[in-house]
């Protein structure tokens, strides 16, 4: 039954409607470039619904349950949205800058719609409302992807990027009603006491492969990941900073919540799928990266690699006399959180030298340090921290995933992580040789600097502040990371998991 009160916790995602439906209703009613004030409309929105979430946190920290078991008010499910709420504010100020022929008001909408589906989704508690959370999510995320329509690249990245997801989402469905079919009720938590009812028998194990599949997918690991460099490389950079960590992270968070609840009794057989499914996508993720020039790609591939991180931590499960306990998800909460900073930073920095040269390929990062020392000293910070380098927070968070991978007792898994990260060296610390000790090509940077369109002051610093920001929490989150952890902890001892 739905109790009227549940209105009340999910306050946040109705500010966030909302604030999508005004900038549409917005758009349809201003002339001109209004681009600051649908920034100001948008942070406007998302700072009431961050508001309103920790207004409405359960004050003894337990799991509500709302509208008859379908979302869950938790500690898990608030730490991912106040991530979320951060990531589309931060897109909105980068993106703020009017695309050609694709008003900065449509990139807003879009972005606010999906961080909808991201929030709900992190909170379903039903396979029903996970579905239609994901839709709601990734359906923006492929128009984002083809938003500057006049680009051949761009709507071949959203095509690529929509037949791909359209058939991990009937791969999805199919695995649902196979779930279905075989618990008789479609609550993550019903599934689980109708999968320990049947064992690991060969059809829940092929309900559990369907939906890895398809997850699998929605995290890019390996081996579907194909969509991924493509639909960074082709989507307008602001789009695909976005899109690189937003979606990913909220997959990532329903995965974690689907192993460890719906098919928990079946932990044995999670462990070495997805122990094996890391170490391919660390591996493959890590090699391809080596060989890219065109920046985006790069960025689209080190990805690759750390959804192989992450998944490590999901993997990581300890068997007590009381069942099976997922040690490394609390890793996974810390992990997904620097990642999304400093990954999202690193975009930031590629968009200013795209700006400046007309290009992404990593030649254009020649010199960058004598150019503008800001975004070439943040990006420094990005590389170090995505190669795993203390004292900054990739650091901490591969050190905590190693951890927990050793307490599972996956300390092969735990040496592939190490050796591939000191593989991803070469190519994070590439883009810091050229940006710090190489000179740019005057002549050719002269020529690219004088086609590409000339940047205003505001939108120059809003780049600048999304850069500073983000590269300050990178390395404060490495020198300070305890207390994120400790939220991290929190949030999992507090949730239905």
């Amino acid at each position: 039954m739905i109790e009227p009160g549940d209105l009340g916790y999910v306050v946040p995602e109705l500010i966030v409607l909302g604030t999508a439906l005004t900038l549409l209703l917005w758009a349809a009613i201003t002339r001109g470039d209004r681009r600051w004030m649908s920034v100001s409309i948008a942070l406007a929105g998302n700072g009431s619904a961050a508001l309103m979430l920790f207004m409405r946190t359960p004050a003894d920290g337990a799991a509500v349950e709302l509208f008859a078991g379908q979302l869950v008010v938790d500690g898990y499910s608030t730490f991912f949205r106040t991530l979320f709420l951060l990531l589309a504010s931060l897109a909105i100020v980068f993106g703020a800058q009017r695309f050609p022929s694709a008003p900065l008001i449509d990139f807003a909408a879009l972005l606010q719609f999906s961080l909808l589906g991201m929030m709900l989704l992190v909170g379903a508690a039903d396979w029903a409302t996970a579905f239609i959370a994901i839709e709601t999510m990734a359906i923006p995320v492929y128009v984002l992807v083809g938003l500057t329509r006049f680009r051949r690249a761009s709507l071949e990245a959203a095509m690529k990027y929509f037949a791909l997801g359209a058939f991990a989402s009937a791969v999805l469905v199919y695995g649902i009603a196979w779930s279905y079919g075989l618990t008789g009720t479609t609550s993550l938590a019903e599934t689980a006491d109708g999968i320990a009812s049947r064992g690991d028998e060969p059809w829940s194990l092929f309900a559990l492969g369907l939906i890895l599949v398809a997850l699998g997918f929605k995290v890019a690991a390996v081996p579907f990941h194909a969509w991924t460099p493509d639909a960074y490389q082709g989507a307008p950079t602001p789009a695909a900073a976005f899109v690189s960590v937003g979606p990913k992270v909220a997959a990532m968070a329903l995965l974690a919540r689907v192993v460890t609840l719906a098919f928990e009794p079946l932990a044995a057989n999670i462990t070495v799928a997805l122990a094996v499914i890391a170490a391919a996508t660390m591996i493959l993720g890590n090699l391809a990266a080596i060989a890219q020039s065109d920046v985006k790609r790069m960025l689209g591939y080190s990805s690759i690699a750390h959804t192989g991180y992450m998944l490590v931590g999901v993997a990581a499960v300890s068997q007590t006399d009381a069942g099976a306990d997922f040690v490394g998800v609390p890793s996974v909460l810390f992990y997904g959180f620097v990642y999304a900073l400093m990954t999202f930073g690193a975009f930031a920095v590629a968009y200013v030298v795209e700006a400046q040269t007309d290009s992404n390929d990593l030649s254009a990062f020649r010199g960058l340090a004598r150019r503008s020392m800001l975004p070439a000293a943040a990006m420094a910070v990005f590389m170090l921290s995505l190669t795993g380098v203390p004292p900054l927070s990739g650091f901490l968070g591969k050190l905590y995933i190693l951890q927990s991978a050793v307490d599972a007792g996956l300390g092969w898994l735990a040496v592939t992580l190490v050796v591939t990260s000191v593989v991803s060296a070469f190519y994070y610390l590439r883009v810091v040789v050229l940006m710090f000790m190489e000179d740019e090509d005057a002549p050719a940077a002269a020529s690219a600097a004088a086609d590409a369109p000339a940047a205003s002051g505001a939108v120059a610093d809003a780049h600048s502040a999304v850069v500073a920001v983000t590269a300050g929490a990178t390395v404060a989150f490495g020198i300070v990371g305890g207390g994120l952890l400790a939220w991290a902890q929190a949030a999992v001892a507090s949730s239905l998991l």
